[in-house]
């Protein structure tokens, strides 16, 4: 009775469903990646919480908002561009990446907490490279 909701990381939209089935109306499921953030509201979650949130806030927003509002292409089309950069970013490289990719962005990453390094020159620009390419993709 203590626990209102739970996090999905685990990516398997089959068991966030049955949570989400299995579950009493008061229960919360949240997906826990943006890479399946609109597949997981569409089986049932009510929200994410994902640390992609981090670097691109607003393009999680919207991908909410467009489900809430129905808009289903659109926001199939924005949970697309957003894999290539998240897929490099939480599968790739990590914390690291995720700190780095704020920093490029304007916000406060800083550094990774020991044992993880910071990323190495190559992973920068292979960093960069997403991220511009996201941007291009968004303007585009």
């Amino acid at each position: 009775e203590n626990i209102i909701g739970i996090k999905d990381s685990s990516g398997n939209i089959v068991q966030i469903a049955e949570t989400v089935k299995n579950s009493v109306p008061e229960f919360s499921v949240f997906a826990g990646s943006a890479g399946f953030m609109l597949p997981a509201l569409a089986v049932g979650a009510r929200g994410a919480t994902v640390a992609f949130g981090n670097i691109m806030p607003d393009e999680c927003s919207r991908l909410f908002s467009l489900f809430r509002e129905g808009k289903m292409e659109e926001a199939r089309e924005l949970q697309h561009r957003l894999l290539e950069i998240n897929f490099t970013i939480t599968a790739g490289m990590g914390i690291p990446a995720l700190k780095a990719a704020m920093d490029m962005l304007g916000f406060q990453g800083g550094f990774p907490r020991r044992p993880l390094r910071v990323l190495l020159e190559e992973e920068r620009k292979i960093l960069e490279g997403v991220l511009k390419r996201c941007r291009a993709r968004q303007e585009s």
